[in-house]
């Protein structure tokens, strides 16, 4: 009788040392579960604020090629805007040089110059661009079938060092303007570290077509994917579809409307940009968390 309780005292204590260390076990799985998945949300969140900051400045290249080119007369053939007309979002510091002034005659390669040092050049807005950027154009801007290809310079906006190549082809019909746009070899300086950046998309003017001497009053919607490569190789890919396409009016600094989702880790980041007000400020949304981002001039 005495073995007996004895062995059930002994099988009791090895059935609590189990369920104490399934227990254990347990917790520690789930603790450890939830940290990785909050790692993995911060870090997609991080890599969808990188992009937003990335996109915004080669979507500046195409507004400052825009204004360039209307500037020097080559938007559309015999109009050229007096300066009265012009409410300049670039500022008046900025200069720039043609090859080929003749009339009717492609192409043009346009070299445009910020400064450079402590000469640099503040736009409207406060956003400080220095160094040079190359446009070339196969035809006016606003003619089906141009090509203008835009390539910077030992170029910084605020500081931070922007490369590659950003072609625009005009695909505009009779009663639209649309623009397919084509990053090759971008980058950008972000901080401390620099970022690949790649991509396809479609700019559509939706406001401004009745006044094209003046591209102060014009809006853009832009739809594509895109693709930012960090050094490490991890590469975040962007989708912008129709039904949320981002909206930048060119007399604001920042895209006011629009969502795009990006992919990172697995998971998928939405970015919205508001419903319009020009402002400085976006959300990013993982999951149930959701932050908001401040982006640089």
């Amino acid at each position: 009788m005495r073995s007996y309780f004895c062995f059930n005292r002994i099988l009791a204590g090895v059935v609590c040392l189990l369920l104490t260390a399934t227990l254990f076990y347990a917790c520690s799985k789930s603790t450890t579960d939830v940290k990785t998945s909050n790692t993995n949300d911060n870090l997609t969140i991080s890599a969808a604020g990188d992009q937003a900051v990335v996109y915004g400045y080669f979507d500046d290249l195409f507004a400052v090629a825009l204004e360039v080119c209307q500037d020097a007369g080559y938007n559309q053939t015999g109009r050229k805007a007096a300066n009265n007309e012009i409410a300049s979002k670039l500022g008046s510091c900025y200069s720039y040089s043609v090859d080929n002034v003749q009339n009717d005659s492609w192409p043009k390669t346009i070299l445009v110059s910020f400064g450079a040092g402590t000469n640099n050049c503040a736009d409207s807005d406060g956003r400080v661009r220095a160094g040079n950027i190359q446009i070339t154009m196969s035809g006016y801007f606003y003619y089906t079938g141009s090509v203008i290809t835009i390539k910077p310079l030992t170029y910084t906006v605020n500081g931070k060092s922007v490369t590659g190549t950003q072609t625009i082809t005009n695909t505009s019909n009779n009663s639209t303007y649309k623009y397919l746009s084509v990053i090759s070899g971008g980058s950008v300086t972000l901080d401390t570290t620099i970022v690949g950046f790649g991509g396809t998309g479609t700019y559509t003017q939706i406001s401004g077509t009745a006044t094209l001497g003046n591209v102060s009053d014009d809006i853009f919607t832009y739809v594509g994917t895109d693709s930012l490569v960090y050094t490490t190789g991890k590469a975040a890919y962007i989708t912008v579809s129709d039904s949320s396409a981002l909206e930048r009016k060119l007399n604001c600094a920042y895209i006011g409307k629009g969502k795009a989702a990006v992919s990172f880790n697995s998971l998928t980041a939405v970015l919205d940009y508001g419903n319009g007000v020009c402002d400085d400020s976006l959300t990013v949304s993982v999951g149930d968390k959701v932050k908001t981002i401040k982006l640089p001039l």
